[in-house]
């Protein structure tokens, strides 16, 4: 699976020096960088997380099913559906595909991909399930362990600012974060990312 195609096994963990940073415009400037590190990670692994189960139970995968994982990393995965509203629902079926090879609609998916095995192959295009205010921890290293966390958590470094549904139009989130809103246009959604801070 592509975690929703969503990171590493690492943890991304930011301590802010010991001295004041609203003085020190150096410390600024690094707080802006690893920030565009972190979206461009979080950005890289979202358009492109497949996973390959060779043979799992036949999971029965429908547009607006969520799913967890289980286990595993970015080439193997075990994944399962779950309530929506849980803290491990980080991702929700946009769209299901029956061909493999067939493109989700938007290099925005993570991408979910059973091949192999007597199961029927297919493909799962994921969004974020997410909503306003969360907060979730998006690994530097490896993929397959982002995942929601408290905003207070140390391992946080990613927080959802807006959630925009029925909407597909990065320009929702507004000029400042549009270049990192995730836009999903099957079903509409548009979900505006940004630093734990904001």
């Amino acid at each position: 699976m592509t975690t929703p195609t969503v990171p590493p096994a690492g943890n991304a963990h930011v301590t802010p020096p010991a001295h004041d940073q609203d003085t020190d415009p150096s410390a600024k400037t690094m707080k802006i960088i690893i920030f565009g590190v972190l979206i461009a990670i979080f950005g890289g692994v979202a358009a492109f997380i497949v996973v390959k189960v060779l043979n799992p139970p036949a999971p029965e995968y429908s547009a607006g099913d969520c799913i967890q994982v289980v286990e595993g990393g970015r080439f193997d995965a075990e994944v399962e559906k779950v309530d929506c509203g849980e803290q491990a629902a980080l991702y929700e079926v946009g769209v299901y595909l029956d061909d493999t090879d067939g493109p989700c609609p938007a290099d925005s998916y993570s991408e979910y991909q059973q091949t192999g095995g007597k199961q029927q192959e297919y493909k799962l295009c994921l969004m974020l399930n997410a909503t306003e205010g969360d907060c979730l921890s998006v690994p530097m290293i490896s993929a397959g362990e982002e995942k929601k966390v408290a905003c207070d958590s140390d391992e946080a470094n990613v927080k959802i600012t807006r959630v925009v549904d029925g909407t597909a139009d990065e320009n929702a989130c507004g000029a400042e974060a549009a270049e990192d809103a995730r836009v999903y246009p099957q079903p509409k959604r548009t979900v505006c990312i940004g630093p734990v801070g904001a």
